[in-house]
């Protein structure tokens, strides 16, 4: 779906894009006190456009129908294995995702439970527990503000049986990055990006079991709430780990934020958030993705990161009415960073890059 070329903004944005003049550095506002996303008309709030380095913006949705897409994914990674989970409602059709990739042998399994929207609870909270269950899923991840615990219980699409127990840590004082996206007054996106908490217990696929390390396994979360337009695309990267006793997390996009005013971007060390108040500039081509994928800082030198990919991995599902696809390309990521007067080397911390755009 993804093979031609994607614009570096939505089509939502084009007349704001065609006046021309837009800067690709700007100020975002930090947001310090608790916030509802969106008025008594179901709008955008304007109080709460901004970012915020705690989950303090309400996800309260309502009509909008059937423009809502509410999110929670979950990935947890290490050097040997990446293991995720999707619970989505997207106004259209809601579902149950799965997935697990195996770095050392390159194999790939998954899994996708569709179900009638409205089928399962989508709390307004970051913080607040999921679950889904069925005939042939069972998915809970319990978190109330601290450390959480996730099961789940299910079955790629090939018939492997995938299950996993695991903690997920929350370290003290440890900052995520919260963003609202301001697309119009009625198109707008809440996003929550949590990085590097230490993840301990297992995964089983088929009959091998797959230690989770805290010192190396890490969960990053994506937290979504929006009405979104019916064409979209974007890109998002992740890198994640510890290096010399020291935790670094790298939230980066694209496309789907530019002419906003707003970002994605952000660098966390040591559970300290470092807003990066920039668009960036993504080198790759989707066509030929097992090549180095290069972000960079477009006005500062900020940010400069290589991936260089392990596994790629397509999609294209077709339901007619909706429709997505893209790449995803998992590997190590190498660069530099220069933050709070800092310059920070990284070298070989797992991670991943994409490209997906999306009719929904």
């Amino acid at each position: 779906m993804t093979t031609r070329r994607l614009p570096h903004w939505m089509p939502i944005v084009n007349a704001r894009m065609a006046r021309g003049n837009y800067p690709a550095q700007y100020a975002e506002r930090e947001i310090t006190e608790p916030v509802d996303l969106c008025d008594a008309h179901g709008r955008l709030n304007p109080a709460a456009a901004g970012w915020a380095r705690t989950p303090i913006i309400r996800g309260n949705l309502s009509g909008g129908w059937p423009r809502k897409k509410k999110w929670n994914f979950w990935n947890w990674i290490c050097p040997r294995f990446v293991f995720s989970v999707t619970l989505a409602d997207i106004d259209l059709a809601a579902f149950c995702a799965v997935a697990f990739t195996d770095f050392e042998s390159g194999a790939s399994l998954s899994g996708m439970t569709f179900v009638r929207s409205g089928s399962f609870a989508m709390p307004e909270h970051v913080e607040r527990t999921v679950a889904f269950r069925n005939a042939t899923t069972e998915y809970r991840n319990a978190t109330e503000g601290g450390d959480g615990h996730v099961v789940f219980k299910g079955k790629a699409k090939d018939g492997t049986p995938i299950a996993a127990d695991f903690v997920v840590r929350k370290p003290p004082g440890h900052e995520s990055l919260t963003v609202v996206v301001p697309w119009t007054a009625t198109r707008f996106q809440l996003n929550c990006k949590e990085n590097t908490r230490p993840c301990e217990g297992s995964v089983t696929v088929g009959d091998r079991v797959y230690t989770m390390d805290p010192n190396d396994c890490h969960a990053v979360q994506d937290f979504g709430r929006g009405l979104w337009p019916y064409r979209s695309f974007w890109n998002w990267g992740v890198c994640t780990g510890v290096q010399d006793g020291q935790s670094i997390g790298i939230n980066v996009g694209a496309k789907w934020t530019t002419g906003t005013g707003a970002n994605e971007n952000a660098i966390c060390l040591d559970g300290r958030l470092h807003k990066v108040m920039e668009d960036l500039t993504w080198e790759y081509d989707a066509t030929v993705p097992m090549q180095p994928w290069r972000v960079r800082s477009t006005v500062t030198d900020t940010l400069d990161m290589t991936l260089r990919p392990i596994v790629a991995q397509t999609q294209d599902l077709n339901l007619g009415l909706l429709r997505t696809g893209g790449v995803c390309v998992f590997g190590r990521w190498r660069g530099t960073l220069r933050v709070a007067g800092r310059v920070v080397q990284v070298g070989d911390l797992m991670g991943w890059a994409e490209e997906f755009a999306h009719r929904w």
